[in-house]
């Protein structure tokens, strides 16, 4: 589905991961409920805590580009919709936005305050977009690596878009180093 000339960042779901993560919650849901031991309306709640909990939570929306297009896909805070459109009966979110509308891009690291020693919560890297129509968008780069943030710069600089990189990203991508160390100092971020 990916190719060279488009840039996928998150990951698409499939409906066998789907399958794969709900039989992994039947079974776990059996092994729980001790397989039969407990009443059958245990094991009814158990998996249904399971599924329309747990799943849910285990995709994530995603984003592509290529030379003339954003698309982004989006699923739902609601987990009972969320499921449904995970399974394919209930339309995913989908928006496009064609790079001729894309008035600016900026890309910036944001630290994630911790206020705990247990928080491993990742820091954010975006990309921001602001359109000529006004439309503000901010989009997760999660861990790129470096090829996939050039291809990306291409796309934008073949449409006349200038990346703004305040901070130095992209030169830090291209010389291999870890963001995390770079910007929190070697420091343990606490508050």
């Amino acid at each position: 589905m990916q190719n060279a000339n488009e840039i996928v960042i998150g990951k698409p779901v499939k409906i066998s991961h789907v399958l794969i993560g709900a039989a992994a919650i039947v079974i776990l849901s059996l092994f729980v409920t001790g397989f039969g031991y407990l009443p059958w309306w245990v094991f009814l709640i158990v998996l249904i805590l399971g599924i329309f909990i747990t799943l849910p939570t285990c995709f994530n929306s995603y984003w592509r580009i290529n030379k003339e297009e954003v698309k982004l896909t989006s699923y739902s805070n609601n987990d009972a919709v969320k499921l449904m459109q995970l399974l394919g009966l209930h339309k995913k979110d989908e928006q496009v936005i064609k790079l001729a509308n894309i008035e600016n891009a900026k890309i910036a690291y944001k630290k994630n305050i911790r206020i705990s020693p247990v928080d491993f919560n990742p820091d954010y890297l975006n990309l921001y977009l602001d359109t000529k129509d006004g439309q503000k968008y901010t989009l997760s780069l999660g861990n790129i690596d470096y090829q996939k943030l050039d291809t990306i710069i291409q796309f934008l600089k073949e449409n006349q878009i200038e990346l703004i990189d305040k901070q130095g990203i992209v030169q830090l991508l291209r010389e291999n180093k870890n963001l995390f160390t770079h910007f929190h100092n070697k420091k343990w971020t606490a508050v």
